[in-house]
């Protein structure tokens, strides 16, 4: 048996062999899998002028599918593709129906920003940051070996030309996924989804298309910013097309009746505002609450906890992730940063806890994260990563059944 020592001409191709979700893991239910040979699956490839005789070599298989239907197979930790090495799956055909149960998938937008652009690049470096996601000594399970289906559906096309056609765009995405059946809805009946964005305008559209199945939910609103100015406030009242944008949204989903009545909640808040008095008062009449991101030194994450469970009670809850709720020390990779937010650690035990608690989570967003400003040491991107994992703990965690 020969192999090859890394041919640079060769590894381009045989990279794409090996890792790409568009090979195995386009359709991976059903069927057998087939057998690739050892020049096949692997980075190495022909090469007549370097070669060594090797009487048993180790074969590396391309192994993207095994966090839900294999786990006996090698991990190349650092290829990338999906989410975590998820299936990737076309969520838009209705032939997937009834093929899984949680969903990922991305919102590459940001024609809704107000400073630093490029969030449009988010849900492709979240998934480069979440190449090494795995089950930790820190909760000890496994929510891509429980009971639901897990897939990366890819990213909603949208056009970066027209704001209000590529928010039409993504609601249409979103409701086109949650009208799929669940695959095990004996335990769940709803297909449930973690978006990643995108710049936080996104928001907007997946409320508007969970409306249809949910109702009004409780939007629990991790973010240093309010998001409920009046577009009269940030954006002039210019036009349609300045109004919606990714500090506007949530006043906008209270205008429409997508929220829950005071049962919303601000969480890490720390922004400056335009007018006082009639910033809070019109956030106090889009029915949030909020707690500030120095209160976590008072009251620690039990209360906080706490808190947060006596206001949003027996209610779906929509979660939404905004990377500035961190410290820039945590997440210097964001549109808009304020310092003095949340350590990392901080926001992964109040998930938890909310986890933990039972809240009933219908969808969630993470949302504002700008690769282009992140550090060589991906740190942005990996805390990312670990914040959806949570996320998708707290969804298995916690089955939910479609109002009736």
């Amino acid at each position: 048996m020969y192999f090859y020592l890394f041919p640079s001409f060769a590894v381009g191709t045989a990279v794409a062999t090996a890792v790409s979700p568009s090979n195995a893991a386009q359709k991976p239910f059903g069927g057998a899998k087939t057998s690739l040979d050892f020049l096949q699956s692997t980075i190495f490839a022909r090469d007549e002028d370097g070669i060594l005789n090797i009487e048993d070599p180790i074969g590396l298989k391309p192994t993207f599918q095994w966090r839900s239907f294999s786990n006996e197979e090698d991990e190349l930790l650092y290829s990338g593709g999906t989410f975590a090495h998820l299936p990737a799956v076309d969520c838009f055909d209705p032939e997937s129906s009834g093929t899984f149960d949680v969903a990922i998938v991305g919102h590459p937008f940001d024609l809704g920003v107000s400073y630093r652009p490029g969030a449009r690049f988010g849900p492709s470096g979240a998934r480069q940051g979440a190449r090494r996601i795995s089950p930790s000594i820190d909760n000890g399970v496994n929510p891509f070996r429980s009971w639901a289906t897990m897939v990366d559906c890819g990213d909603i096309f949208n056009t970066p030309f027209d704001k209000h056609l590529a928010l039409k765009q993504l609601e249409k995405g979103v409701a086109a996924i949650t009208a799929q059946k669940a695959k095990n809805h004996t335990v769940g009946d709803a297909v449930r989804i973690v978006n990643i964005g995108g710049d936080h305008t996104i928001t907007l559209p997946i409320l508007r298309a969970l409306h249809k199945t949910w109702g009004p939910v409780a939007v629990l609103h991790f973010d240093s910013h309010l998001d409920t100015w009046d577009p009269v406030q940030l954006g002039g009242g210019l036009s349609k097309y300045t109004d919606v944008n990714h500090g506007t949204m949530l006043h906008i989903a209270h205008e429409e009746g997508l929220l829950s009545n005071n049962s919303n909640m601000h969480l890490g808040t720390r922004c400056p505002l335009f007018e006082q008095h009639f910033d809070l008062n019109n956030d106090l009449r889009c029915g949030f609450k909020y707690i500030r991101a120095k209160e976590i030194d008072k009251l620690g994450v039990e209360k906080i906890v706490k808190r947060i469970v006596d206001t949003v009670g027996d209610q779906y809850v929509y979660l939404s992730v905004d990377i500035d709720v961190l410290d820039p020390a945590f997440a210097p990779a964001t549109g808009t940063i304020e310092p003095g937010g949340w350590t990392t650690r901080e926001l992964l035990e109040i998930i938890s806890g909310l986890s933990e608690a039972g809240l009933k989570i219908v969808g969630s967003d993470v949302v504002e994260f700008t690769p282009v400003y992140d550090n060589a040491a991906e740190t942005t991107a990996i805390a990312i990563g670990e914040i959806i994992y949570e996320i998708l703990q707290w969804m298995v965690n916690v089955p939910v059944a479609r109002p009736t």
